[in-house]
């Protein structure tokens, strides 16, 4: 008397496979944003490769111009630095000739070669 029968196994297990199917071919084709849900959802391979190949154009023209600007830097830098031993150079030079021509022991063919070698010098930068 208190038994109570199952209601058709196998008949209640297709119509919750036919209710799961049928809610997920619902939810498949609900809209968001003019686009099926899932595909906003899980986002497809083209989409990602565009972001990620933007993301990367982006990145590389800002390391174009780091080194564009570090590579101006440097050429600056290195003519300041020719610049700044030439001066020392051409200093060194009169300072030789002021004390060359106070001190004795030094001839004007001695002065001439030294200022053959700084010019010399001076030319190799």
């Amino acid at each position: 008397m208190g038994k109570k029968k199952s209601s058709g196994g196998i008949g209640s297990l297709i119509l919750k496979i036919v209710k799961i199917a049928v809610f997920i071919f619902l939810l498949a084709n609900f809209c968001w944003n003019g686009k099926p849900l899932w595909k906003n959802v899980i986002p497809s391979d083209e989409s990602s490769f565009e972001k990620s190949e933007k993301a990367l154009k982006e990145e590389k023209e800002k390391v174009r111009k780091m080194m564009k600007e570090a590579s101006e830097n440097a050429e600056k830098t290195a003519k300041k630095a020719v610049n700044e031993t030439k001066k020392a150079a051409e200093d060194a030079k009169d300072s030789i000739k002021e004390k060359t021509s106070s001190a004795t022991g030094i001839t004007e063919e001695d002065e001439k070669e030294i200022e053959k070698i700084l010019e010399k010098e001076l030319n190799k930068k």
